[in-house]
C-alpha cells in the first residue's frame, strides 16, 4: 500500500495524461504562487502603516503636529495599495469571454508581482528612516514616501493590463 504522497503522484500524473487538466493544474499553482505573493506584500504594507500609525500617536503624544496629516495621508496611502493588490485580479476569464489567460500571461502576472514586492522593498529602508527621526522629520523624507507609493499605485492599475495583452 502507498503512502499519500504516492498517492498523489499517481493522480497528479494520470491527470496529466488528460487533456487540459495538466495545463489547468500548472495554471492554478501559478495562481496560488501570485496570490501568496500578494498576500506578503500586503502584509508588508500593512506592518509599515502600523509603523506610521505609532510614529503618528507619538508625535502627537509630543505636542507637535506638524507632519500628522502628511503621515495619514501616507498611511491612506498605503492601505489604498494594500487592498488593490490583495484584491488584484487572479487571472480567471468567464466561460464566454473573448481573452483566455494562458500559463505564459499568468507567469508574466506573477514576475510583475514579484518586481511589485521589489519596490515595496524599497519602503523599508524609507519607513525606517522616518520611524528613526522621529521628532526630526521633514518633508523631504515624507516626499520620498509619497513618490514610491505614487509610483505602486500606478504600477498596480497597469497589473490588469497584463491580463488583457
Amino acid at each position: 500500500m502507498g503512502t499519500k504522497e504516492s498517492v498523489s503522484k499517481v493522480l497528479k500524473k494520470a491527470a496529466g495524461i488528460l487533456p487540459g487538466i495538466g495545463s489547468y493544474q500548472d495554471k492554478e499553482s501559478i495562481r496560488d504562487s501570485d496570490k501568496k505573493l500578494r498576500d506578503h506584500i500586503s502584509t508588508k504594507l500593512a506592518y509599515y502603516m502600523d509603523i506610521i500609525e505609532r510614529l503618528k500617536t507619538d508625535i502627537s503624544r509630543k505636542g507637535s503636529l506638524s507632519f500628522l496629516k502628511d503621515l495619514d495621508d501616507i498611511s491612506r496611502q498605503m492601505d489604498k495599495v494594500s487592498r488593490t493588490i490583495t484584491f488584484a485580479s487572479r487571472g480567471y476569464a468567464g466561460v464566454f469571454d473573448s481573452y483566455l489567460a494562458d500559463e505564459k500571461a499568468l507567469s508574466n502576472l506573477f514576475e510583475f508581482d514579484q518586481s511589485l514586492k521589489e519596490e515595496v522593498d524599497l519602503l523599508d529602508s524609507l519607513v525606517s528612516k522616518i520611524s528613526e527621526k522621529n521628532m526630526e522629520l521633514d518633508s523631504t523624507m515624507l516626499d520620498e514616501v509619497r513618490d514610491l507609493l505614487l509610483k505602486l499605485e500606478k504600477r498596480t492599475n497597469e497589473r490588469e493590463g497584463l491580463l488583457k495583452r
